[in-house]
């Protein structure tokens, strides 16, 4: 079953990194950086970290290809508390009243060697996905990616959302589950929460952002969100500026 869902992974990618001719990419090379705070870091249903965190991000950007590099560094004052840096690649593929995203990243765990890449102990986690986006006033979207390189591979994700607004509000509803077959033997999936099934259901929340005006010429991007994971049976409430 995992080697089906490799290679189908595999092919799709190289399906979707063949642009349609109908794309009509700009040729502009621009830079975007930006920093959040949140005031805790949730992801996949589970909490990293106990304290808020700094999540800076600095891309590079060409037509429809872009380059990130992530990370995100606890604010409280314990040095040995969790931080993350990630880097990713993609391409959109722009289509009449939709896009679709083919995207390779890696996580990787900052408290450890960066250059270890012996996969019995490195903390890099490699994970091909693809975004499928709606453009309408009301719009879905689906992820689904698969951890195919790391100690938790064979990890597929996937995650459901809905974008619709709501006064001055952007919101978003979303569902994510996880299968890691792996883990009925012992092996944890990517970001377990101490996991004994191989499927489970570990999101469901909602989220909403506005600009809130200071000034003239001045404004603040606010987030709030609350997200429940079913598995692990804990709900979090988490609020985000961006800058």
């Amino acid at each position: 079953m995992q080697k089906y869902l490799l290679i189908i992974s595999a092919v799709l990618m190289l399906l979707l990194l063949v642009p349609p001719q109908q794309a009509q990419a700009q040729n502009e090379l621009t830079f975007d950086t930006g920093v959040n705070i949140t005031s805790r870091f949730i992801y996949r249903g589970v909490e990293l970290g106990s304290s808020p965190h700094i999540q800076t991000a600095l891309g590079i950007n060409k037509g429809n290809f872009s380059v990130y590099g992530w990370g995100s560094y606890s604010l409280g004052f314990d040095d040995a508390s969790y931080k993350e840096v990630k880097f990713w690649a993609n391409y959109t593929i722009l289509a009449d009243g939709f896009s679709i995203t083919p995207q390779i990243e890696n996580h990787y765990n900052a408290n450890q060697d960066l250059f270890d890449f012996d996969e019995d102990t490195s903390t890099h986690v490699f994970q091909a996905s693809v975004r499928f986006a709606m453009d309408a006033e009301v719009a879905p979207d689906i992820v689904i990616g698969y951890t195919f390189w790391g100690g938790p591979a064979n990890t597929l994700y996937s995650e459901a959302g809905l974008n619709f607004g709501f006064g001055d509000y952007s919101m978003r509803t979303f569902l994510s589950t996880q299968v890691a077959p792996d883990a009925t033997i012992g092996n944890p999936g990517f970001v377990d929460d101490g996991y004994v099934d191989n499927f489970v259901v570990n999101q469901i929340g909602i989220t909403g952002s506005r600009t809130m005006e200071i000034t003239d010429r001045f404004s603040i991007p606010l987030g709030v969100g609350l997200i429940v994971n079913p598995k692990s049976e804990r709900i979090f409430v988490i609020a985000t500026v961006s800058f």
